[in-house]
């Protein structure tokens, strides 16, 4: 009786409205998203923490802190000697993720980036125009928290100032884990390097 006088309450609730199909459609979306971005994560974190990556990164790295040696010794133009090596360091970590990240692709290609300005800066003559407080600094001002740190996270990691929040947050696990191999490994040249370096004091004539 109870069952005739209120038959299945959901189904009336589903024929009679299809935005709440169309929200659990994007909550099931939005949760396999999810999902798919801890398994890139995870699988970004266990790559960048192995050994032989390491080992493979810091090889790289001596060879290109070599050749920058080599430009310096020939009388190459080097404006600053820690600014070449962190150069260096970061083109090789680009290149150990072989472009497969945005961050990776934005690293390589600072390079052609800058040797582009510095053509245009030749060509441009005349005073600069001072800045002006426009109305979309403004509004970016009074911006919430979370989007206000979302977009700080954007300029931080390379090549994601223009991108939706999780792919925001994929690049920038997957650039702190291989920050966090990059340091290791320079850990270890440098002990290395300490180590050499009083062997070499003692043999020299």
């Amino acid at each position: 009786m109870v069952d005739s006088l209120f038959p299945s309450i959901e189904a009336t609730v589903d024929d009679a409205s299809p935005e709440s199909r169309r929200k659990r459609r994007r909550i099931s979306e939005t949760a396999k998203e999810t999902a798919e971005s801890s398994e890139i994560n995870q699988e970004s974190l266990k790559r960048w923490r192995t050994n032989r990556v390491q080992q493979i990164y810091a090889s790289k790295l001596v060879e290109a802190l070599r050749r920058v040696r080599q430009r310096s010794n020939d009388g190459g133009k080097i404006t600053s000697a820690a600014r070449e090596i962190r150069d260096a360091a970061d083109r090789v970590l680009a290149a150990s993720a072989r472009g497969t990240t945005r961050w990776s692709r934005a690293v390589l290609a600072t390079r052609v980036r800058a040797s582009l300005k510095k053509h245009k800066k030749a060509k441009l003559t005349g005073a600069r125009k001072p800045r002006k407080d426009t109305a979309a600094e403004r509004k970016r001002s009074k911006l919430p928290a979370v989007e206000r740190k979302l977009k700080i996270l954007g300029r931080l990691v390379p090549g994601c100032r223009k991108v939706t929040v999780p792919n925001l947050l994929d690049e920038a696990t997957d650039y702190i884990a291989a920050l966090e191999m990059q340091v290791r490994a320079m850990e270890s040249l440098a002990e290395l390097l300490a180590a050499a370096a009083p062997r070499s004091m003692l043999t020299r004539p």
